[in-house]
């Protein structure tokens, strides 16, 4: 069973708040007053590119019903302006930076005012030029890479999670409180799983605790064997599994090679935080995680 610790006070989806912070905005002009003077009929439309498909899908159907009960709740209070939001127009980010930046391309082509996604930090990479380089507001709900800490994007981007700058010291004070000192730490290859990686490791040394391994992995691969093999190598006492879906291959290699929780800490973040994981690890025996855990961004 999974114990995911929160970071306090810190928002990861609250519905109303996203699309109010994102519909003050993006794709129009100002008034001296300050107040936003939206482009056409005067009325805010906003889009989303969230995963629908792909490794993060399970990301997806939570955002976007909360991006519709914004609309719904905006609406109800009279919309923006005075005038209703229309439905979002919808598009899948797909764990695919191709058919992102086409997603992207379609809304844009819509005429929104602000975009909502991507969920993953390399898709919204991908289109975040796209997106602020038209001057449409963009505000996602799970990037956490630090890239976008000073990203030149002309104050077009928001985010309402935190960096992994915050989340990787709470990663290893989890690991070093439950004892562990010499710790592997493996990660996708990517902007999200090298900036968390980075800053876990070097909490972990700020702590006093050896990072036996720190090592990244192509997500692409179907064979992980190698990463897990560099993980029995290290001899670690604690390991530290920074992924998304194929994360479940990883770890499952770990047990089979002797380092699953029952034999060492073992340690997730948010990309790995689902309820399906135990089954996918194995269909025939959930109780394998028991006592793994991790750390993910969340509202205390």
């Amino acid at each position: 069973m999974f114990t995911f610790k929160k970071l306090g006070s810190v928002a990861a989806l609250g519905a109303l708040g996203l699309l109010t912070a994102c519909g003050n905005g993006g794709g129009g002009e100002t008034t001296a007053g300050g107040t936003p003077s939206l482009i056409g009929d005067g009325t805010l439309k906003v889009g989303y590119v969230l995963p629908e498909t792909g490794q993060l899908a399970f990301l997806g159907p939570p955002q976007i019903e909360a991006v519709k009960l914004a609309v719904k709740q905006i609406n109800a209070e009279g919309g923006v302006l005075g005038k209703q939001i229309p439905a979002p127009v919808a598009a899948d980010e797909a764990g695919d930076q191709a058919v992102a930046q086409q997603s992207a391309d379609r809304v844009l082509a819509s005429g929104v005012q602000a975009v909502i996604g991507a969920a993953a930090s390399g898709m919204s990479l991908a289109i975040i030029d796209k997106i602020t380089g038209a001057k449409v507001l963009q505000c996602s709900a799970s990037n956490t890479a630090p890239t976008f800490t000073n990203y030149q994007d002309n104050g077009y981007y928001f985010r309402t999670a935190p960096s992994d700058v915050l989340q990787g010291p709470v990663l290893a004070d989890t690991v070093v409180s439950d004892g562990h000192s010499n710790i592997a730490i493996v990660a996708r290859a990517d902007d999200y799983g090298r900036g968390l990686a980075d800053a876990t490791a070097n909490s972990l040394r700020e702590a006093g605790a050896t990072v036996a391994l720190k090592d990244t992995y192509d997500p692409n691969a179907t064979n992980f064997n190698a990463t897990v093999q560099k993980v029995v190598n290290a001899k670690p006492d604690a390991v530290v599994v920074i992924a998304f879906e194929e994360g479940k291959q990883i770890v499952k290699g770990l047990i089979e090679a002797g380092y699953g929780p029952g034999k060492v800490g073992m340690y997730g973040a948010d990309g790995l935080r689902s309820e399906e994981l135990p089954k996918l690890v194995d269909p025939n025996n959930p109780s394998v995680l028991a006592g793994m855990k991790g750390t993910a961004p969340a509202s205390a």
